[in-house]
């Protein structure tokens, strides 16, 4: 998952399919612009469910309730008054039922990010439950209607049909691997964490004009208590910090197309 920014001014620039041989002596060129491709297709997504999301949901909670000053405390983890009220489960695949506490917060964020930035987002019926999952339920109607808009725009740019399935013979692949999470505020009703995340995008199998490649992003997430849970409110997402890429030669697409079948997804926090 990519880039977003909150100015009127943002302009999404999708390439052309590029015809060049990947097996050929044009093959790292190949490479390289297919990689600037996935990562181009990536910022789409996010700046369009950004341009969904953050308004939708910020309109909802201006009139939220005053929060308290954070606690003066030596642990990281120092609960709040209705901490005890989370419990652990999960539902629609994503983690949920947080302490109302900064790693709780932490935890909360973090998971929903990966949740967020998975290939269900691109399938109606998983969407619409992962988004009643982690977003609060007063804009969850809204905000279905608005990501079935989005999403429905940018399926084909995937190479995915209108019900999100990949051509025949591959997997199309969208995960989000956390690297690191920072607080930045938080009280016992409102919190706001920074996400560093890696991510997957492309498609796999014979064919693919479009191969898996990774991005390197940072969510910033927001999140209110809300029913005695951590629930996502709004996000904004940057580009890095980036490693440097290059050290071990890319996988052909039968050996990542194995290990997409083979290592399923995880939520990273807890």
């Amino acid at each position: 998952m990519a880039l977003n920014r909150e100015d009127n001014d943002t302009i999404v620039r999708l390439l052309e399919r590029d015809t060049a041989d990947f097996d050929g002596p044009n093959r790292h060129l190949a490479h390289t612009r297919n990689r600037r491709r996935v990562a181009l297709l990536a910022v789409a997504v996010l700046l369009l469910l950004a341009v969904v999301l953050t308004p939708l949901l910020r309109q909802h909670h201006n009139h939220s309730s005053a929060v308290r000053p954070m606690p003066v405390a030596s642990a990281a983890t120092a609960a709040s008054p209705h901490a005890t009220q989370a419990r652990q489960r999960t539902v629609a695949g994503v983690p949920v039922g947080y302490l109302d506490t900064r790693a709780g917060a932490e935890a909360a964020a973090a998971n929903y990010a990966v949740a967020y930035g998975s290939a269900a987002m691109f399938r109606t019926q998983q969407r619409n439950a992962i988004v009643d999952a982690i977003a609060d339920p007063n804009v969850t109607t809204a905000l279905r209607a608005q990501l079935d808009q989005t999403f429905s725009a940018v399926l084909a740019r995937f190479g995915l049909d209108a019900d999100g399935n990949p051509p025949k013979g591959q997997t199309f692949v969208d995960r989000t691997l956390p690297a690191g999470v920072r607080l930045l505020s938080y009280t016992d009703t409102k919190a706001q964490v920074a996400v560093w995340t890696a991510g997957l995008v492309g498609l796999t199998g014979s064919g693919s004009t479009l191969p898996v490649a990774e991005a390197w992003n940072t969510a910033t997430v927001t999140l209110h208590w809300v029913d005695g849970d951590w629930k996502w409110v709004a996000f904004t997402q940057t580009d890095g910090p980036t490693p440097i890429s290059g050290m071990q030669a890319p996988s052909n697409a039968d050996v990542i197309a194995d290990a997409v079948r083979g290592f399923e997804g995880l939520p990273y926090a807890s």
